[in-house]
């Protein structure tokens, strides 16, 4: 797979300024540093690069008159030189394709290139040029020979898949492109929704894929997505169809493609029902109506809060829990299918502490606001104490995880924490070992209050908390364990048995 194709080369992890140098570090582990007059564009005045913050696909830095939103592409096209020859290629590559498909959409009106011409106000070399594909026509005069012929950028747009139909055998390239190009992540494709043996058996017969193997990559997608073989195969470009079971987001995707998450929220959506398909409940428990009937119902059968006996708990109550690991926008789900509760926790950390948190604050969703059937809250961002969403049902998800945690205590602890510090952050880990000793909290909980906290405040102090972190053993097999122990995966269909296990394979 292309590289720049994967979200996690687009995805900012971090940006700070260092001297003359804006550095940016990505997901996939690359730090680039980009000089500030590479980023400065004419006009812009009174930029305070001290500033700088980020969002997971762009930089942004106060200016005036409007502050300097930097994509992550541009950011990009700066420091890889091989990205910014396949935008320069891809952009001669388009014009080439735009001017096919205008001289298409002409010769269907039976419309010469002068009478075109004379109907748009333009120039005849005007159209020459970009039926040649010359990158030198604007945007505004495209439109209006389109007009002018009684098209749409729409209609120019279908011309791109009828083009592909023709020049192409339906083939599991074909399959692969189209779907890309509805939004669902080609990672998430060959990696979790079409089976590997599956992939091999047609990268062996590559000059003659068998028709059936083909149509059976395509049933994977058919299944998950809801698209006919018609609309899969066809002339139209595939769009992904609405939210499933009526999607509420409370935290609306900002930069993050909406398509995106569409397309991973359908997928999770099908391993949900998949799981409570075979998951066999014996009764239907009551959920608790507080966080004191919450905490004195668990510490009736747990002594401490650990990922094990939360699970349990959960279990418990008849809510299923579904681990995913993937990367990428889209950080956990909880839904309500057809009155059956299910939460879906996205997570790549091993530190316990953030899988606990996570996932009491998905319990809370199902408690407070998931009643009603065929409902869901999807996850865009990821969970944290000091969520910047100002979302009601955020804040308060948050707050119901924080008192599970720390009771009512959670300043307090962490005030305590900078105060045995003196203030001053190199003291802090001890100080958070010594409070936690003290006052019987975990380390890692308070160390990740903390580290967010200070995050917030411009400091990273990450790297202390992450060393106090309970890591073994790993959360997403803990998870997944679990998952198999309560529901019967052998009863399971061959293509929902290979969705299920591929997803929780780690």
């Amino acid at each position: 797979m292309i590289r720049w194709n994967n979200t996690s080369y687009q995805k900012i992890k971090d940006a700070r300024l260092n001297n003359q140098n804006i550095v940016v570090s990505f997901e996939n582990g690359d730090v680039i540093e980009v000089p500030k007059g590479a980023l400065s564009p004419f006009g812009a005045s009174d930029i305070e690069w001290s500033k700088i913050h980020f969002s997971p696909f762009e930089i942004i830095i106060p200016a005036s008159p409007n502050a300097l939103e930097i994509p992550w592409d541009k950011l990009r096209v700066i420091t890889d030189k091989e990205f910014a020859k396949y935008l320069a290629d891809k952009s001669e590559e388009q014009s080439k394709l735009i001017g096919v498909k205008v001289k298409r959409l002409r010769e269907k009106k039976n419309i010469s290139s002068k009478e075109l011409a004379e109907r748009a106000g333009v120039a005849a070399q005007t159209i020459s040029r970009i039926e040649q594909g010359h990158t030198d026509v604007s945007f505004a005069t495209l439109r209006k020979i389109l007009a002018a012929m009684g098209y749409s950028l729409r209609d120019l747009a279908n011309q791109e898949t009828e083009l592909e139909l023709e020049n192409t055998t339906k083939s599991f390239n074909v399959l692969l492109r189209r779907v890309s190009y509805a939004g669902v992540d080609s990672n998430l494709l060959t990696r979790k929704i079409i089976p590997s043996k599956l992939q091999v058996a047609l990268n062996a017969q590559k000059n003659n894929e068998p028709a059936l193997l083909v149509d059976e990559a395509a049933s994977y997608i058919s299944t998950i997505y809801g698209w006919t073989p018609n609309e899969i195969w066809g002339g139209q470009n595939l769009v992904i169809k609405p939210d499933p079971a009526e999607i509420a987001f409370f935290k609306k995707p900002t930069n993050a493609s909406e398509n995106q998450v569409k397309a991973y929220s359908h997928y999770a959506f099908y391993l949900a029902k998949i799981v409570l398909k075979s998951f066999q409940q014996k009764t239907k428990a009551d959920y608790p109506d507080s966080i004191k009937d919450f905490k004195k119902e668990y510490f009736k059968k747990h002594d401490k809060i650990d990922l094990t006996s939360l699970l349990d708990f959960v279990w418990d109550l008849g809510i299923c829990v579904l681990p995913l690991n993937d990367s990428g926008v889209f950080h956990g789900a909880s839904w309500n299918i057809e009155g059956r509760h299910v939460v879906v926790l996205k997570q790549n950390t091993q530190s316990h502490a953030r899988w606990i948190f996570d996932l009491l604050h998905e319990l809370y969703h199902v408690f407070a606001h998931l009643d009603e059937a065929n409902t869901s809250v999807v996850e865009v961002e990821e969970m944290n104490p000091f969520t910047n969403n100002e979302s009601i049902e955020e804040l308060e998800a948050n707050s119901f995880a924080n008192q599970v945690i720390f009771g009512s205590r959670a300043e307090e602890l962490a005030e305590q924490c900078v105060a045995n510090a003196k203030y001053d952050i190199k003291n802090l880990a001890r100080a958070v070992v010594q409070v936690s000793k003290k006052e019987k909290v975990r380390e890692d909980f308070l160390s990740n209050y903390l580290a967010f906290r200070l995050s917030y405040q411009g400091e990273n102090w990450w790297s202390s908390a992450i060393k106090m972190q309970v890591t073994n053993p790993n959360p997403f097999n803990i998870t997944s364990d679990f998952l198999k122990r309560k529901i019967q995966i052998q009863k399971l269909s061959p293509m929902d048995y290979n969705l299920l296990t591929t997803a929780i394979a780690n």
